[in-house]
């Protein structure tokens, strides 16, 4: 598909004439192995360098201080005056992954463990010794989240009790969901490949602040791999392969990378074969739940100088013939496939640094995303075969500004917009007489659009022990219906939301209380849909108002060069909760012995919990690391639970390094949840006494030897059959996954 957008791009500031060229290498203060992407930038500036492959960095700049940052280890300054011979840079573990780096999904410069927030991360490295099929499986055992999965296929996040559209996805800070997101469950997640991704950060509890709208929950922002090369002339890249016992995966792929003076891009590619499934002890195989993916991603940067820069990426991922498991066995369905899941997203980004002036940075972005979703329905009892494709278009342009309005007070003030576009067709062709009858009305109106306008503005003050945040959004949303059968259902909604947080050092600790709102705007799904959902079929809703919430939560966070503890409370409300209540169509409650519902604000739900990180160095070469969470959730207008909360959850590792080798033993773990709601037990995918609690136990391992690497995870050790809360397969059973690589 083709297409353009405008993108205006300034520049204002040329390089000084005093700048230094500095190289280095960058090692492992325990290994002395050389360290890939570290990120080596000025001390007032985000812009730098990363070290490549062998650990190697160049950089020009008129700074006397250096900042050098890596995920999982603790970021250092280095004092560039004086220095003549090449620079050789040790770095050591951090007590917690993040804690002294900076985070992107906050814009703020505080680094993780001075944030007035519960932020969990999850590194390239550790995607990669998790040795997982998708990105859902590989963020399993994330502090904070819970992954549900409906079939392979998916993979829904939960964060603070809430998924679906209650959790914003970003990549590199764009907006994944669109207007099309539904309530419950999704599996757009699964659209993302794992090996594009350089760092994933989620932030735990509202963003709608600088998000916007679906932002109740939490934000996970997406981080895709950096270009990550020196300046010397030179192509990278690696092979790999990666596969899983019992036929669940075959994948192959290729990455490259290359730096043409002021040009530099990574890229890489895979083609990926899915088997079905095998579960625990006495449940054997899942059929059908495997598929076939291919993926491909593209990130070139050119830089003007050392002060600004420009950002091309490419992401494209497809998925053939992805089955629903649950939907085959459980509801009469003869077949019940995705017959195509497609993403694609390009964008452009321009970033500008300033060195001597009040403003610090200027970044302007314009992208375009399209998602494809193709579905071939047909029950066991019907002869039709029902195909339903729903194509999203959407154009985003935003822009950010960081200032210092006076020495010790942040500033950072954005707009952003969003345009959706909407194609939605149904077919229903009866597989006897294979006549086709193409219908007026898809899942969504044809020609659907939604825009969203808004402005934000965010300060941070830092005096002393103190730091204090306040911040606010103003959002703005048309939606635009035309509809045959319920005509005009436009609506437009605005929304004002705030934020604020203090936070106190004590000694080293920090001790921190935040409040903040958040919203979710009614977006196409919830004003439009017609057609069938678990337990009835949902046709179009009108005049909804969006929904909003209030949030709270008081923090503790304890860092020490071997230990880390982090401690969080919170307390969610939510009002005017857009739920599904009985209605009728046409004058009839049912609809082919179905019942009908529509969309409508009824509710109020309260959600309460706890989370607990802890990470802790021991000996030379042994650490462990742990988390548990806990939600509580109540549906205060039913007086009943609160529908899908996950039970008590968590996760214990231990961790053996040495030299080029590591070995993880790590068990997962939850307790049964039985608070079920009316909604839970209409849910064919939870058992009707709830589901049980489990135990989980894996090994991983890895080495590297020359341009080698090699991962391997035994998982699920004791072959314990389980399932996770809501999902619609059962786990993986005892299994072996391997990943080989080939640098060059």
């Amino acid at each position: 598909m083709k297409f353009y957008f405008p993108l205006l791009i300034f520049l204002l500031i040329t390089l000084s004439s005093n700048s230094q060229a500095i190289e280095g290498t960058i090692l492992d203060a325990i290994t002395n192995q050389p360290i890939e992407g570290v990120h080596i930038k000025e001390n007032k500036g985000d812009e730098g360098s990363y070290s490549d492959r062998q650990g190697n960095f160049k950089i020009t700049t008129n700074s006397l201080v250096l900042l050098i940052s890596h995920i999982g280890y603790q970021e250092i300054k280095i004092e560039t005056k004086s220095f003549k011979n090449k620079l050789v840079v040790y770095l050591k573990n951090a007590a917690i992954s993040l804690n002294e780096v900076q985070l992107n999904v906050t814009k703020n410069q505080l680094p993780n463990f001075s944030q007035s927030a519960s932020i969990s991360t999850l590194s390239d490295t550790e995607i990669q010794e998790n040795v997982s099929r998708s990105m859902a499986e590989s963020m399993m055992g994330t502090p904070g989240v819970w992954m549900q999965k409906t079939n392979h296929g998916g993979g829904s996040p939960f964060v603070r009790g809430l998924t679906g559209n209650y959790v914003l996805t970003l990549i590199d800070g764009i907006r994944l969901n669109n207007s099309t997101f539904r309530y419950g469950p999704n599996q757009y997640f699964n659209t993302i490949s794992p090996f594009s991704v350089g760092s994933i950060e989620v932030l735990r509890g509202a963003g709608s602040t600088l998000y916007g709208s679906d932002a109740i929950g939490g934000t996970i922002n997406i981080n895709t791999k950096n270009t990550s090369l020196n300046s010397h002339k030179k192509i990278v890249g690696k092979a790999f392969i990666q596969a899983m016992t019992n036929d669940m995966e075959y994948t192959s792929g290729l990455e490259l990378g290359a730096n043409y003076q002021n040009f530099e891009f990574i890229t890489n590619g895979s083609i990926r074969n899915f088997g079905d499934s095998y579960a625990g002890e006495g449940l054997g195989l899942q059929s059908p739940s495997g598929y076939k993916e291919k993926d491909f991603m593209f990130k070139g940067k050119f830089k003007f100088d050392n002060n600004s820069h420009l950002i091309l990426n490419y992401q494209w991922l497809r998925q053939d013939e992805v089955p629903r498991y649950d939907q085959v066995t459980q509801r009469n369905y003869e077949y019940y496939n995705f017959t195509l899941q497609q993403r694609q997203l390009t964008y452009l980004r321009y970033v500008k640094y300033f060195q001597s002036s009040f403003i610090h940075k200027f970044e302007i972005t314009g992208s375009f995303q399209e998602s494809n979703e193709e579905r071939d329905t047909k029950k066991n009892d019907q002869e039709i075969n029902k195909n339903e494709r729903d194509d999203i278009s959407t154009f985003g342009f935003n822009t950010q500004l960081n200032a210092l309005l006076i020495d010790k007070i942040e500033t950072i003030a954005g707009f952003d917009f969003y345009y959706d576009w909407i194609h939605s067709s149904r077919t229903l062709t009866n597989t006897l007489s294979d006549n086709a009858i193409t219908t007026s009305r898809g899942l969504y109106p044809d020609g659907s659009n939604a825009l969203t306008a808004a402005f934000y503005n965010t300060y941070l003050y830092l005096i002393n022990k103190w730091s204090f945040q306040l911040g606010w959004r103003y959002n703005y949303t048309l939606i635009q219906l035309e509809d045959e059968l319920f005509d005009s259902l436009d609506q437009s909604s605005s929304s004002l939301v705030w934020n604020t947080s203090v936070n106190y050092l004590i000694g080293s600790d920090h001790l921190y209380l935040a409040a903040n709102t958040a919203f979710r705007a009614p977006n196409i799904s919830d004003i439009s849909s017609l057609g069938d959902f678990d337990y009835g079929i949902e046709v179009p809703a009108n005049d909804l108002d969006p929904e909003s919430s209030t949030n709270f939560e008081l923090g503790y966070k304890i860092t020490r060069e071997t230990f880390s503890l982090n401690l969080a409370y919170f307390h969610t409300r939510i009002k005017d909760l857009i739920d599904r209540v009985p209605t009728t169509f046409n004058g009839k409650d049912s609809l082919n012995g179905s019942k009908v519902y529509k969309k409508s604000n009824v509710g109020k739900v309260k959600i309460t919990g706890f989370e607990i990180e802890l990470q802790k160095k021991f000996l030379t070469n042994f650490s462990l690391k742990g988390s548990l969470t806990y939600s509580y959730g109540e549906n205060i207008s039913k007086d009943e639970p609160f529908r899908r909360i996950p039970p008590l959850f968590g996760d214990f590792s231990v961790r053996y390094d040495k030299k080029t080798m590591f070995l993880i033993m790590q068990t997962l773990a939850a307790a049964k949840q039985d608070r079920l709601s009316g909604g839970d037990k209409d849910d064919h995918r939870i058992p009707e006494d709830g589901t049980p609690g489990w135990v989980v136990v894996n090994l991983k391992s890895g080495i590297g030897w020359k341009k080698l690497g090699f991962n391997l995870a035994f998982n699920n050790i004791f072959n314990t059959a389980y399932r996770v809360h809501g999902s619609g397969v059962d786990g993986l059973g005892r299994h072996l996954a391997g990943s080989i690589r080939y640098s060059f």
